[in-house]
């Protein structure tokens, strides 16, 4: 759903407006090794605060990726240019089970992986995921990377908790991989809005960028708590803001790539709380996008963002305009694009399924080329002609599979036939389902020493006595 359209003198706009930010402003970078290396650069600082001039900015632009590729043995993702990556929940701490909200665990981990694995849709997988309250504090990010390893096989994003835990994670998928491509991880990391980057914010893009793996630097700010009220001056921050994290990628490792991303959102300053659903979110997005585009780097916006407590009519409209605002826009990088509800705190497994078919839905008429010569079929129009049925024909019982989208879980059936069949809910469809998926799911199988080193780390979690997990 396109909201509107961006005119060029808008972005050029922004652009003009985040380089005066960048240069009498400045952002807070509270980290000491950057402040050094920008002091032993020449820029201007004053306490934390870093000040960058146009021309730093704009020739740190010029280093900027336009594309990348994640390459392992087992996989090929292109970033950017064409190339879409789909990854799924990312920071949820509570999941919707059984018809409750409750404090995932580590099955719960575990079954997110074998989802991802087994999806048509996802290619990209989040050591991030979801809050698995059983796992060993001070180890939970490297367990969480071991786990991700054991139980799929496509490329993710690494942790970015902190700069440590960021170093660990990267340094064991190397070493797991050991045969990869110039990028096998991503991360990302959210600014700390407004116009600061914590310690920690900066310890973790270094720890990629160092081991020169790609970074997606991301904006959250909230209208009226973490930026201005109007949508003008929160568009214009986001963008200064990422302006910076560009410029400190590319000083201290010229050429590695950068995603443009966003997560900003609405806010209710009646009840003085974020909103990650709202009409304005979707402006968010086509902005991002366009000043991304404009900067010539990967794009990050979107996913399912919706508010909603339960999976109810709010959750599913909301869902469906920020899907279907992505994907018009074009992403290169959907994130938290399947599962996710109350702003991103929330996860469920059902409506992982459900998002699913709606990205299913649009996606299946994305790219076909309908008007063609072949495809109108004028000799099947004659001979049925006026007042005939197109029912028996053979095109008909040919293509109706194929040249119409057919959905599994949204029921389409004529109401007394629903009633019939005992008036199932497409949420009680999606339950089903999730354990139809987790059934189908088959666990990978590695060589002896990426074995091993699994068995090493997760050593003491008692895997195999957990129900439905091997």
């Amino acid at each position: 759903m396109i909201v509107r359209k961006v005119q060029d003198q808008e972005i050029r706009m922004i652009h003009e407006k985040s380089l005066e930010i960048l240069e009498k402003v400045g952002v807070n970078f509270e980290n000491r090794e950057i402040l050094d290396f920008f002091q032993k650069a020449g820029i201007r600082t004053r306490g934390s605060r870093v000040f960058f001039t146009r021309d730093q900015v704009e020739n740190a632009i010029k280093t900027l990726k336009s594309s990348f590729v994640l390459e392992t043995p087992f996989a090929r993702l292109k970033i950017g240019e064409g190339g879409r990556a789909v990854a799924t929940a990312s920071g949820a701490m509570a999941i919707l089970k059984d018809g409750k909200i409750q404090t995932p665990v580590m099955e719960d981990y575990i079954d997110l992986k074998k989802m991802d694995e087994v999806s048509s849709l996802v290619n990209l997988g989040c050591v991030p995921g979801i809050y698995a309250a059983d796992l060993m504090e001070g180890e939970t990010e490297l367990l969480k990377t071991a786990l991700s390893l054991r139980y799929s096989k496509m490329p993710f994003i690494a942790s970015c908790e902190t700069g440590y835990s960021a170093a660990i994670s990267i340094e064991f998928i190397k070493d797991f991989y050991q045969d990869t491509g110039e990028y096998y991880t991503l991360g990302v990391e959210n600014i700390s809005s407004p116009l600061r980057y914590s310690r920690e914010d900066v310890a973790a893009i270094l720890a990629y960028i160092k081991r020169n793996q790609p970074v997606c630097i991301t904006c959250c700010s909230a209208p009226g708590m973490s930026s201005p009220i109007t949508v003008a001056g929160t568009i214009v921050q986001n963008n200064a803001e990422i302006l910076a994290g560009m410029v400190m990628t590319q000083m201290v490792n010229p050429g590695v790539p950068v995603v443009y991303g966003n997560v900003t959102y609405s806010s209710d300053l009646r009840k003085a709380i974020p909103v990650s659903w709202g009409p304005e979110v979707g402006v968010f997005i086509q902005y991002a996008k366009a000043m991304a585009d404009f900067y010539q780097v990967p794009c990050r916006v979107g996913g399912s963002l919706s508010g909603a407590k339960q999976l109810d009519w709010q959750d599913g409209a909301e869902t469906a305009i920020s899907l279907m605002t992505t994907l018009d826009c074009q992403t290169d990088l959907m994130f938290q694009a399947l599962g996710q509800m109350d702003c991103l705190t929330v996860f469920s497994f059902e409506k992982y399924l459900l998002d699913e078919e709606l990205l299913e839905a649009r996606l299946s008429v994305a790219e076909k080329n309908y008007i063609t010569e072949e495809n109108i079929h004028m000799d099947m129009i004659q001979r049925v002609g006026p007042g005939g049925s197109y029912m028996l024909e053979e095109e008909t019982l040919e293509l109706y599979r194929t040249e119409l989208f057919h959905p599994r879980l949204f029921n389409c059936e004529r109401y007394h036939d629903w009633k019939k069949q005992g008036m199932t809910s497409v949420i009680s469809k999606a339950y089903e389902s999730v354990k139809e998926r987790l059934e189908a799911y088959e666990q990978p199988v590695y060589d002896a020493r990426r074995t091993r080193m699994l068995e090493e780390v997760l050593t003491g979690l008692n895997l195999d006595k957990l129900p439905g997990v091997s």
